[in-house]
């Protein structure tokens, strides 16, 4: 069994069972049970997206630590949704006057980008300038896709929790500045980024 066959097992049977025995209830207890679609919207789309990043990337071989480091933002995800600061969600909570929510989106935007990068050196390209640019907009095109779940939840969910376009802007800079900040560290730890292809 490959690592990342045990990486998606463990994190849908994670995912199943927080929403059985947590999710559900916080959920209704946030939100109401008159809004319980946004809560299989947004469970039918994770569960679907980890299957199909498993079916489609199952060939590929990947580290323990690039796995490791996207558990710790799945675990920050979960933890903004579960865990309670004065009474409301930290995920609304403010750290150093920037919303928990953000820094979600900044740890999870610079592990997909080591995953991102990690695919292309399996595929042999080169950390380029123009290669780490098309990384940026890879980790940025996926982070918009999960701006456009939520907009889709805004259109069809009343009195949804997405927020609004602040929130969504505010999301995809924090997106952008995680993926900025691995690029800054890549080229810095031994895997400099090289101004032409050899």
């Amino acid at each position: 069994m490959k690592k990342i066959d045990v990486f998606v097992a463990v994190n849908i049977l994670l995912f199943l069972v927080l929403c059985v025995f947590r999710y559900y209830a916080r959920f209704i207890e946030y939100r109401g049970i008159e809004h319980i679609e946004e809560f299989f919207i947004y469970a039918g789309v994770i569960v679907a997206g980890i299957v199909l990043l498993w079916w489609v990337f199952r060939g590929y071989p990947f580290p323990a630590l690039p796995l490791v480091l996207l558990e710790v933002g799945i675990a920050m995800h979960f933890s903004g949704a579960f865990v309670l600061v004065d009474g409301g969600r930290l995920y609304d909570t403010l750290l150093l006057g920037i919303r928990y929510d953000k820094y979600v989106h900044f740890v999870n935007a610079f592990c997909i980008a080591l995953l991102v990068s990690h695919l292309f050196q399996v595929q042999r390209i080169e950390p380029t300038i123009i290669n780490s640019v098309i990384l940026l907009f890879v980790v940025l095109g996926l982070g918009a896709l999960i701006e456009i779940v939520e907009y889709t939840v805004v259109l069809t969910v009343p009195q949804n929790g997405v927020g609004g376009y602040d929130n969504n802007m505010q999301d995809l800079i924090a997106n952008f500045c995680g993926t900025l900040s691995f690029l800054v560290l890549r080229a810095s730890i031994g895997r400099p980024i090289r101004g032409q292809p050899p």
